[in-house]
């Protein structure tokens, strides 16, 4: 057993990642949602398999992990994973990303934003992943808290036909500069009442960075301006599904985020929530009929050509979505990884395409080379275009599904 969690391939350094920001990152960052009941059972969880994707994960490298309390079981079995590798990893080898105010299903009755319990479910997530600090803290899903401007949270196109934003969808989501302090309701007043007392357990040295998670762009845009204006500036900010073959909205958006002062920004989710796989994708994922079609014709495309489409959807996932030449940090990918094979296949892919040393991470467009990248990868860039022109002809390019209304 201790020979399969040994890496294959080289692991990720520091110098590979982000470390002039609020926390060192490497590229990849664990996403640890899958050691919850949405992504695998209880004889899964109950057994040393999270164990060994985690110790797995960090001989590789990879020491951020991303979690919630929302993720059901996920920082109950982080807490056992922690007691049992700790000869190997102790605490300050690795970072710990968690959130708060989510805890169940609904919008009416899923979401507690008060600074009470803010402080406590800070607290109480210390205590099941055995923990005197938090490394960051997330408000978890602000949209569904914030107020919603006009139909920013409804499914459809955040950007027009040419990736950019409307100048009158600017408008009507509340996103002109002039726009920037404007509270919307009680719902901006909670979010921004649970930021202050986040960053009040900053000051105190419990969390060592402080921001929020989210989906619509136009929503986490205009919350990270009114942040920035009343209280400061995120030190973290993550997003999911955004920056992937099906969709890539977020590329026009991250130089706007870092202009509100968005110090550290995630994608997480490069295989959209598990739809971007060859396996079928989770039962309640919100993908449309005509984006589920569209996927189909995805794998069959990537499956004549001999590859996976999770692996051309990870291979374009993995690059930066900072645009080349914008302002900002390189964004680090949360991916994640509920098995040790599915680590060691997630650095085979990675490594593939990012040799130590080797290409650079840089922002770029589906099917566009990498900078500095070896030959070899004809067949990722070529599918990688293949399959956004199969969106493109869908009407599913950069379409994306309600969250928050």
């Amino acid at each position: 057993m201790a020979d399969s969690l040994k890496p294959r391939v080289e692991p990720l350094t520091v110098d590979e990642g982000i470390t002039d920001g609020p926390l060192k990152l490497t590229p990849l960052v664990l996403g640890a949602g899958v050691y919850g009941f949405d992504y695998n059972t209880a004889d899964t969880l109950e057994s040393t398999v999270p164990e060994q994707a985690v110790r797995t994960a960090f001989r590789y490298g990879i020491r951020t992990l991303d979690t919630s309390p929302y993720y059901t079981t996920s920082e109950t079995v982080l807490g056992h994973v922690f007691d049992a590798i700790r000869d190997e990893f102790p605490r300050e080898s690795y970072q710990i990303i968690t959130k708060v105010g989510r805890y169940g299903r609904t919008k009416e009755q899923g979401f507690d934003y008060s600074p009470e319990r803010v402080r406590a479910s800070v607290k109480r997530s210390m205590e099941l992943m055995r923990t005197d600090y938090l490394d960051g803290v997330y408000c978890h899903d602000v949209e569904f808290v914030g107020e919603q401007v006009d139909d920013a949270g409804h499914e459809g196109w955040k950007v027009g036909p040419d990736g950019k934003i409307r100048d009158e969808d600017l408008e009507r989501w509340g996103l002109r500069d002039e726009d920037a302090g404007t509270i919307r309701g009680p719902g901006d007043e909670k979010v921004l009442a649970a930021l202050k007392e986040l960053f009040a357990l900053k000051k105190e040295g419990v969390i060592r960075a402080v921001g929020f998670s989210g989906f619509p762009l136009p929503t986490t845009l205009r919350l990270a301006r009114l942040t920035a204006h009343h209280l400061e500036p995120l030190d973290l900010l993550q997003t999911y599904c955004l920056h992937t073959l099906q969709n890539n909205t977020l590329s026009t958006y991250l130089p706007l985020l870092y202009a509100a002062g968005v110090k550290q920004i995630m994608c997480a989710s490069p295989l959209s929530m598990g739809l971007l796989r060859s396996a079928a994708a989770p039962q309640w994922h919100p993908a449309s009929p005509a984006l589920q079609d569209a996927n189909q014709a995805a794998i069959r495309a990537c499956t004549a050509k001999g590859l996976k489409l999770e692996d051309v959807a990870l291979g374009y996932g993995f690059s930066s979505a900072k645009p080349r030449g914008a302002e900002g940090r390189e964004t680090p990918t949360v991916v994640g990884l509920s098995t040790a094979d599915e680590v060691h296949e997630t650095m085979r892919v990675y490594r593939a395409l990012y040799p130590a040393g080797g290409a650079k991470r840089t922002g770029r467009e589906p099917g566009e080379p990498l900078e500095g990248a070896a030959e070899g990868l004809e067949a990722q860039l070529e599918l990688e275009k293949e399959c956004v022109a199969i969106f493109k002809d869908s009407g599913t390019y950069n379409w994306t599904w309600a969250v928050g209304v």
